[in-house]
């Protein structure tokens, strides 16, 4: 059940993500509320107040280890950056009210001992219209100039009184009822366009505020005649990324609840409105769509070059254990319990790529032999038990080669491989695969490239029934190639596409978005370490367009994994402190990549991840070796809503 955080089912509740990222807060503190504020600037009371909180091993606090609770800084809140949770811009605002001295501490404009209240309400502020634009939605309290000037840009005469504030507070709505002005002196006369994700500012302490914490509320939204705009009463809101758990309580009368497991931060995680939320009751959030472990199995075995192929009846993770071949099926259970199936030891390899040739969940392993020599190996991997059998005897060998990387095809039973040649060059080769899984090399068309470091291949279909290889050339560039691959077989040059970039690794995916798809490029910046995305669309024809590009921190590792439904795709990297890190990234209709989720954890050396749709694809599993080189597996939630 979708409930929104609120006392009681309204007719319409507004959906929209979180404002804040898995990183907002310190490690092991979350975003917390009681429900609704049931107060809202004059009108009902859908608002929302969010606080921090921790667990400190004996009791719940608001505030950072070793404080007093009497400074701004001490609340685990105060300074957490704030994101676009939708896409939109940016209508009025303010940015420069000072915060209050300290939690329940009000300001003495005129330094004579006595309170005095805060000249504007919401203090430094945002206003957001939807995309749509019929609703605004509101973050308050923000932290003294955190909102970027770009996205605030009120002019430099724009009336503002020695205390930061605006010098008129006047408000001017024509439009009847219980509808709303906004105050003029913060209106920007040129709206600030805003992407989900984008950063906004940190929180803060000021305005009418009691300490430092967020208050969001949302509003429909029109014009009047005099095309002034004008807010109605709040609404009910209904977060559609995220996790919630009852904490911070030891109330016996909340039934259902275990009042000493829910003061423990293990609890389980619930995704936002699976669960009645309990009027009064504090809640804990982590605020974007990678949820909490939900299970992970310890495997004590060296593991490197990890792969994974995912089929609504289970998983299979492909990698080398002291440079032998493994295979490894296992379930991914309701509630993303993890149970292993089988495990197939083979000889050793230099290389490994992993594709699902068919429909079934029978695979076909290509691996460098010890030789060099290129084979393909196919298993049969039973839909219920996950037996894995090798088909001896129906195993394909080619010549040599330096590295290999697979992808189902697009319009045939059958997979397509990158490889690099023995003369270290690219080849593209198209491969059918029977009922039987035999295997046959088309014959009718070879795709080629030039000299390339390393490369990857991924699968298209939206309207060109082809493969993308991203690769690396021994030059420094990143190349992009199209090659059509139609139902009869055969590979066949589409387009090129190359740009100046250095980079020391490449992975691609392609990333559903509607009804379209784009193909995504991640690249490790030889420079820097530094982890880059880049759009790319691919069209009718196969002519490649490059559309937007984003980084990240610096990393030594990563791969990456289409999320479900669609535009999203999430990265797995051991980033520059060698920890594994999870980040979500949203391709919008237009391609365009915005960041809104992240998930930082242990110290790992290499790293893999999926979306498993053996659960419906609302989990992601990964793989990821530990400091002492060890196979470790673990499952998370995934709560991506791209469009909604």
């Amino acid at each position: 059940m979708l409930l929104a955080l609120g006392f009681g089912a309204t007719a319409h509740a507004y959906p929209v993500a979180f404002p804040a990222r898995g990183d907002s807060l310190p490690s092991g503190a979350y975003f917390r509320a009681t429900g609704h504020t049931g107060f809202d600037y004059g009108h009902n009371g859908w608002g929302i107040d969010f606080h921090a909180a921790a667990h400190n091993g004996t009791q719940w606090t608001r505030y950072e280890s070793g404080t007093s609770g009497t400074a701004n800084g001490d609340a685990l809140i105060f300074g957490a950056p704030l994101y676009a949770p939708e896409d939109g811009e940016i209508i009025a605002c303010w940015r420069t009210a000072p915060n209050k001295p300290a939690p329940g501490v009000d300001y003495d404009f005129n330094n004579d001992g006595t309170p005095d209240s805060s000249p504007m309400s919401g203090g430094n502020h945002l206003q957001i219209r939807n995309a749509d634009g019929d609703y605004i939605v509101y973050l308050a309290h923000m932290d003294f100039d955190s909102i970027p000037s770009s996205l605030c840009p009120l002019p430099t005469n724009r009336d503002a009184n020695a205390d930061g504030w605006p010098d008129s507070l006047s408000k001017t709505c024509s439009l009847a009822g219980t509808w709303d002005g906004m105050v003029t002196g913060t209106i920007l006369p040129t709206p600030v366009p805003v992407k989900k994700g984008d950063f906004l500012g940190r929180v803060g302490h000021s305005g009418a505020s009691s300490g430092p914490h967020l208050h969001m509320h949302v509003k429909p939204f029109s014009y009047d005649a005099s095309s002034r705009p004008c807010e109605g009463p709040s609404e009910e809101i209904k977060f559609v990324e995220g996790w919630e758990q009852l904490c911070e309580t030891t109330d016996v009368t909340i039934a259902g609840w275990d009042p000493l497991a829910a003061d423990n931060p293990l609890e389980p995680w619930f995704q936002i409105g699976e669960n009645e939320w309990i009027p009064g009751r504090p809640y804990c959030f982590m605020p974007d769509g990678i949820g909490a472990e939900q299970d992970h199995n310890d495997y004590g075995v060296a593991a490197t070059d990890l792969h994974f192929t995912t089929h609504s009846s289970g998983d299979l993770l492909v990698y080398q254990s002291s440079g032998a071949l493994r295979l490894r099926s296992y379930k991914l259970e309701t509630g993303g319990t993890i149970t292993d199936q089988d495990t197939v030891n083979e000889g050793s390899v230099l290389d490994t790529a992993v594709t699902r040739p068919r429909s079934t969940r029978d695979v076909v392993v290509a691996i460098r032999g010890s030789n060099g020599d290129l084979k393909h190996i196919p298993y049969t991997v039973s839909s219920t038990t996950g037996a894995i059998v090798r088909q001896v005897g129906k195993e394909l060998s080619e010549p040599a080669v330096f590295r290999v990387e697979t992808t189902k095809s697009p319009a045939h039973d059958g997979y397509v491989a990158a490889i690099e040649d023995s003369s270290g060059n690219l080849k593209v080769i198209d491969y059918h695969v029977d009922s039987g899984l035999n295997i046959t090399r088309d014959l009718s068309g070879t795709g080629s490239g030039g000299a390339i470091d390393d490369v990857a291949i991924t699968t298209v279909s939206s309207g060109f029934d082809g493969v993308v290889t991203a690769e690396l050339t021994t030059g420094g560039l990143l190349v992009l190639r199209s090659f059509e691959v139609p139902a009869a077989g055969g590979v066949t040059w589409a387009d090129t596409y190359t740009t100046i970039l250095g980079a020391d690794s490449v992975r691609v995916d392609t990333v559903p978005v509607g009804l379209t798809e784009y193909v995504v490029t991640s690249v490790q910046l030889s420079a820097t370490g530094t982890l880059r995305l880049d759009t790319w669309e691919v069209d009718g024809s196969g002519q490649i367009t490059w559309v937007d590009t984003i980084s990240a921190g610096d990393v030594s590792a990563h791969d990456a994994t289409p999320t479900i439904p669609g535009g999203d795709l999430v990265s797995a990297m051991r980033d520059d402190a060698d920890n594994f890190r999870m980040i979500g990234w949203r391709i919008d209709p237009f391609g365009a990549l915005t960041r809104h989720a992240t998930r930082g954890l242990s110290a790992v050396t290499d790293t893999a991840i999926v979306a498993s749709l053996a659960s419906g694809g609302d989990h992601l599993v990964a793989a990821r070796t530990d400091t002492s080189g060890e196979l470790h597996l673990f499952s998370y939630g995934a709560a991506f809503m791209s469009a909604f």
